[in-house]
Formats: C-alpha cells, sequence, structure tokens
C-alpha cells in the first residue's frame, strides 16, 4: 500500500513540474549574423494593447532558467512578457562587457558577437510576434547580468528602455579616464548617450552584506579592485560617480539609490526588491 501511495506521489510531483516548467516558453533567435541565442519566457494570462516587456539578463552562472523562475510569483496577474536571453559561454564569453573586451580589458576590434543591438533586436522580434502596442520595454540585472545592463544603457543602438533595476555587478565602467570596460577612455560615449543614461529611471540595488573581497566570481583585476574590495564598495563608489558626473555637467539624473540591509548575492532577494519597480503599473 505504501509503495502504491508512493508511487502515485511521485506521478503527482512529476505532474506538476512539468506542468509549472511549461509555463515557461523558448524560442531560438537566429535572425542576425551572430550566434544564435535562446530566449526563453513567460507569457501573462492575456496579451493586449497594454502589454510590457521586462528582460531578464542572468549573472555569469548562466543559470537563466532560475533567473526567470525568480520573476514569476512577482508578476502573477501582471501584464507582461517576461523575457530572459541565454548568453551561451560557447558563443558570448564576455557577454557582460557586451563582447566589446575581456573582463581583464582585452578590447576587440571587429567581434560578431558584439551585443550593442541584442535586447532592441530581441523587443522588436516579440513587439511583432505578438503585434505588442508599447514602443519601450523594462529591463533587469543581477550580478553579471547588472554589469550587461548597465553598459548596453551607455553603449547599446537603442533608447527604448523605459525603466530599469540592477544589483549588485561585480565591477563597473565609470564615467572617468580608465581603459574601457572599467572606464571609457578608450570607447568613448556620445555625449548625448551619456545625458540620456543618466536620465533614465534606474533601479540601483545594492546588499549590505555582499561584501566579500574573495567571491569567486568577484574580477579581481588590478583595475577592478581600484573600484573596491567588494560588490558593496565597489556600487556605491559607481553610484559616486554617476551622482558627481550628474552635478558637474548639469544632468539630471533619475538614478534611485537602495541598500538592502542582510542581503548578500542572492538572486531572489534582489528580484524581490526590484519587481515592485518594474512592475508597476502593469496590473490589469
Amino acid at each position: 500500500m505504501n509503495i502504491i501511495k508512493n508511487g502515485i506521489l511521485i506521478i503527482f510531483l512529476f505532474f506538476v513540474l512539468e506542468i509549472s516548467s511549461s509555463d515557461i516558453k523558448k524560442v531560438t533567435y537566429a535572425a542576425w549574423n551572430k550566434p544564435d541565442v535562446e530566449l526563453f519566457y513567460k507569457l501573462p494570462n492575456e496579451i493586449n494593447n497594454d502589454t510590457k516587456l521586462v528582460f531578464v539578463i542572468h549573472g555569469a552562472s548562466r543559470d537563466v532558467q532560475r533567473y526567470l523562475e525568480a520573476w514569476l510569483e512577482h508578476s502573477k496577474n501582471k501584464n507582461v512578457i517576461l523575457v530572459a536571453p541565454f548568453f551561451s559561454k560557447d558563443s558570448f564569453q564576455y557577454y557582460s562587457t557586451l563582447g566589446l573586451a575581456s573582463s581583464s580589458g582585452e578590447t576587440f576590434k571587429n567581434s560578431n558577437t558584439r551585443l550593442t543591438n541584442s535586447i532592441s533586436s530581441f523587443f522588436t522580434f516579440f513587439k511583432n510576434k505578438y503585434d505588442l502596442k508599447t514602443e519601450t520595454y523594462r529591463i533587469f540585472g543581477f550580478s553579471g547580468g547588472s554589469q550587461f545592463v548597465h553598459r548596453y544603457m551607455m553603449y547599446g543602438k537603442d533608447k527604448r528602455v523605459e525603466l530599469a533595476a540592477i544589483g549588485s555587478a561585480g565591477w563597473y565602467t565609470f564615467l572617468n579616464n580608465e581603459p574601457f570596460p572599467f572606464g571609457t577612455t578608450n570607447m568613448s560615449i556620445d555625449q548625448n548617450r551619456i545625458d540620456w543614461f543618466l536620465s533614465r529611471e534606474v533601479l540601483f540595488i545594492l546588499g549590505k552584506n555582499d561584501n566579500d573581497p574573495n567571491h569567486p566570481s568577484l574580477n579581481s583585476n588590478y583595475r577592478a579592485k581600484k573600484q573596491g574590495a567588494h560588490r558593496y564598495q565597489r556600487g556605491e563608489n559607481y553610484f559616486n560617480n554617476l551622482t558627481n558626473y550628474a552635478d558637474i555637467n548639469e544632468i539630471p539624473f533619475r538614478w534611485r539609490y537602495r541598500l538592502v540591509e542582510g542581503l548578500d548575492h542572492n538572486i531572489e532577494e534582489m528580484t524581490k526588491n526590484a519587481a515592485p519597480f518594474l512592475l508597476s503599473g502593469l496590473d490589469y
């Protein structure tokens, strides 16, 4: 009898997991001259004229489904399509620098894996696929994904970001005289782009306990270390760098700083803090 019960239980659990995972769909994007990218996505209950897109960018672990699943509970009954691109290590080793440079600072002149038009291309794909009326999207990045998002906003090819939330990058591209990707010296940005970048509504989140200087995925390059000893310190210094640049150049600065007590390097907790901001106004 126990064997039968256990068997039924196992079948039931398998069935539940199958239903849960079937909510996440996958499509391969190949409509460009770069390696294919798998796009994992979750549709809302109904798509209408007000449906929005939120992109979720994974970190160096490339655990794309975990990143997307962290958003599922928060997006229930929200009029939003969640999209999580998977940038494979084989094809996009340096996705967090948009394929423009290595994590040690070696720049790539002619890379066919540059991602400066990636989110714009994915946005257009979903806009056409589901006949969406929205002209803007929202975007979230954590850890390596946070690196990707702030650099995409600096060096990307479109200006359709409505809201962005970034959390706990390991290192940043400062607006200073350091060479790219640590600064902007040898990878200049048009002043209009900098103005746009600083004036976006961005929620900048740091964990007070994300302070391990020996974290295995923390960039230990000497230029990265100049930004601070750990993620919390580097994040504070980066936010101050942007604040000072905006102040000196009289640029409207609309970024919001949030420090979360007790938070270390955790995607689920970071998502919990970012979701109310990125999903605001998306109730049916």
